[in-house]
């Protein structure tokens, strides 16, 4: 749990290597560098102070055509956040920190091709066409259409001429492409993947299929509108990414919501958790051939009539409101959850019982190992993290609303195989429906929302006029179904966004695709990318 003693140990170390570019706000650190530095302050942070995980990296640029880049970072053990701020004159060359971090390749090539920042290492596009001079992100950008770019191309293959010597082991390597259509990739990438030839040794994929440019669409709209929108990106846990942004507008202001709002939001997270937990293991059955998956699919429409009694949507649309939730929980919800609880007690375990006891169940979820390191390495969150052996959760670690005040279990596996995802998956259902009852013994009294918010979103928006915040970055997340989901957001001096950058798990896990599925069989690829849980639109932006 978040520790102010060992905040102020480390403010004291930042603050005195950093002068006077050093602040702290809302409980994170900030510090502000020059690009030259930056690798010296990379290895010195990592090795020195034990932030290991790169959450995230935004840009923005300014009317000058200078830069300012936030790399956001995490120490797990003594659960810090910390923000680095680049800041990059026009022309300048930024140096690429992915040998101190290897998640940062994917995250240095979004920017690099959204912002037309420069880094010191040459980088393939990645969301974009390859070769695009439109950069979205950019205050002057201007769309004037995309070049043509072919599709994966498979690896040549490497060949021994001398007959006389042993051939090299790539001649016995298969390369085979999936693209959108096939299978093994689910719709949400496009990947060739190498056999050897009956285990996967290697794999690469190419993502951008789904891009929406919602981050571009996110800073032309109003902080009320985001809310519509980032509801709908993940309708399989719908309430998750709007009750983090809403957290990150209240902490940016300060909005204290009352502590009915405060239980009926973490109630609505945990049966988001619910749904998407057993979607997933539908997903991981269907692409087993068991036809279990029917019985997962029903236990996820009681918790969606759940929804639909609170929210009018089956998914939960809606639910999230600055300051508090759209209304009070209606007459005799309690008793039709009580209802649907006792179904899932009784109704899973058997389901559970009769899949493990099935080998070709078993031989479809069996696979290499995932250690730690490679989780920490790649900076993967959620159910795959805890699966490899990694106690980290974001609603012990850094609890909100009232979860250091209830009595629930962080399921961790050991492997970090696809069974062992399965079976946290399987373990934090009954651990989120632990959680609702206890909030639900003991729900407070009192209103739903702030009454400061409780107006029209014209009145709201001209009350937050009206606000004083600081002009400075602001990260804020909560512990989604498949891991940490948040904003890196910073908004000008009329309450507007200049940059919000969306942290989401899928985006890291398809970036580690190739550690998941090293040592599997083609026959085993679906199975194991429907337990990662990966969402096409969280994952393109």
């Amino acid at each position: 749990m978040f520790n102010w003693k060992e905040f102020e140990k480390m403010k004291a170390i930042l603050s005195h290597s950093g002068g006077d570019r050093y602040k702290d706000q809302w409980g994170q650190h900030h510090i502000t560098i020059r690009p030259k530095e930056l690798l010296e302050w990379s290895e010195f942070i990592k090795d020195d102070l034990g932030f290991f995980t790169l959450v995230d990296i935004a840009g923005l640029d300014t009317e000058d055509g200078s830069f300012e880049i936030i790399y956001h970072l995490l120490n797990m053990g003594q659960h810090q956040r910390l923000n680095i701020h680049l800041v990059l004159n026009k022309g300048e060359v930024v140096p690429s920190i992915v040998r101190f971090f290897s998640n940062a390749d994917w995250m240095e090539r979004e920017q690099s091709e959204m912002l037309n920042i420069v880094f010191d290492v040459e980088k393939e596009s990645l969301i974009l066409p390859q070769g695009q001079k439109y950069f979205p992100l950019t205050l002057k950008s201007q769309f004037k259409g995309w070049p043509s770019e072919p599709g994966l191309t498979i690896p040549k293959t490497r060949y021994n001429p001398n007959k006389s010597e042993a051939p090299y082991p790539e001649e016995n390597y298969q390369w085979r492409k999936y693209d959108l259509l096939s299978p093994q990739t689910l719709g949400n990438f496009e990947c060739v993947v190498c056999f050897d030839p009956l285990k996967v040794v290697d794999s690469r994929q190419r993502i951008g299929f789904h891009h929406q440019g919602v981050e571009k669409l996110l800073g032309s709209k109003n902080i009320i509108q985001i809310m519509q929108i980032v509801d709908k990106l993940n309708l399989s846990a719908a309430p998750h990414l709007s009750i983090s942004w809403a957290k990150t507008i209240e902490e940016m202001y300060r909005i204290k919501i009352p502590e009915r709002a405060q239980a009926i939001r973490l109630i609505m997270i945990e049966m988001a958790r619910i749904a998407d937990h057993l979607m997933v293991l539908s997903s991981v059955c269907f692409e087993s051939n068991q036809n279990e998956y029917r019985l997962f699919l029903n236990a996820r429409e009681k918790i969606y009539e759940l929804f639909e009694k609170y929210s009018g949507s089956r998914h939960g649309l809606g639910i999230a409101r600055i300051g508090g939730v759209v209304e009070d929980l209606p007459y005799g919800w309690i008793v039709e959850y009580q209802t649907v609880s006792d179904i899932i007690h009784k109704t899973l375990p058997l389901i559970h019982r009769s899949l493990i006891g099935q080998t070709d169940f078993r031989f479809h979820l069996e696979g290499e190992a995932v250690n730690a390191q490679s989780i920490l390495q790649w900076g993967v969150s959620g159910p795959a993290m805890r699966a490899a052996g990694l106690n980290y959760d974001l609603r012990k670690s850094q609890p909100f609303y009232f979860y250091q005040d209830i009595d629930f279990d962080i399921p961790v596996g050991i492997h970090g195989s696809t069974y062992d995802r399965y079976l946290i998956r399987y373990e934090e259902i009954f651990q989120s429906l632990r959680i609702i009852t206890q909030v639900i013994d003991n729900l407070p009294l009192g209103e739903t929302i702030s009454e400061l918010f409780n107006l029209n979103s014209y009145e709201v928006l001209n009350h937050f006029a009206s606000l004083d915040h600081e002009d400075q970055w602001h990260y804020s997340a909560i512990e989604s179904s498949s891991g940490e989901s948040g904003f890196l957001a910073k908004l000008d001096e009329n309450k507007r966004p200049q940059r919000i950058k969306m942290k989401t798990p899928s985006f890291g896990i398809a970036q580690a695709l190739p550690v998941f599925i090293k040592g599997l069989r083609e026959e085993q690829l679906s199975a194991t990318l429907a337990s990662l849980g990966i969402n096409r639109w969280e994952m393109d932006r």
